[in-house]
């Protein structure tokens, strides 16, 4: 008897991990990325789910700190096999960012390839600088 609050407390538990992997619980992740801009502080990534929806975050710190602002991932898109198009709200909170209220990566002319592994590419938010990306398929 006394091993079936521990038995319970298990499939609990397992169950609410497998909760995490989906969108609201209906879409399973396609895939991760992650961005990280190897000169002024810029972070973040998210999860890109098969539905075509996609959450995380991209903060940045530019001008020295005198510009504050995050990206949010809302969708994305694969319109070339192995390249994924990721779009994006913009949340401006110290200054201004330079973006509209929304884009797509793509209008910026980049499609993110899907590696698995951290490339660096030209950093399309600061030139001169680089940046180290990477895009994963889950399972």
């Amino acid at each position: 008897m006394k091993k079936m609050p521990a038995l319970l407390g298990a499939l609990l538990l397992a169950a609410s991990m497998s909760q995490a992997a989906y969108a609201g619980g209906s879409s399973r992740v396609a895939y991760t990325f992650t961005y990280t801009d190897l000169g002024q502080g810029v972070w973040g990534g998210g999860s890109l789910f098969a539905d075509g929806s996609a959450g995380g975050n991209v903060a940045f710190s530019a001008d020295n700190g005198q510009t504050v602002y995050q990206l949010h991932p809302t969708s994305w898109s694969e319109p070339v096999p192995g390249y994924v198009d990721v779009c994006l709200a913009v949340r401006e909170m110290k200054g201004s960012s330079g973006f509209p209220p929304s884009f797509c990566l793509s209008d910026l002319g980049l499609l993110l390839p899907v590696t698995g592994t951290p490339i660096v590419i030209p950093d399309p938010f600061e030139p001169g600088e680089s940046t180290l990306i990477r895009v994963t398929p889950a399972n």
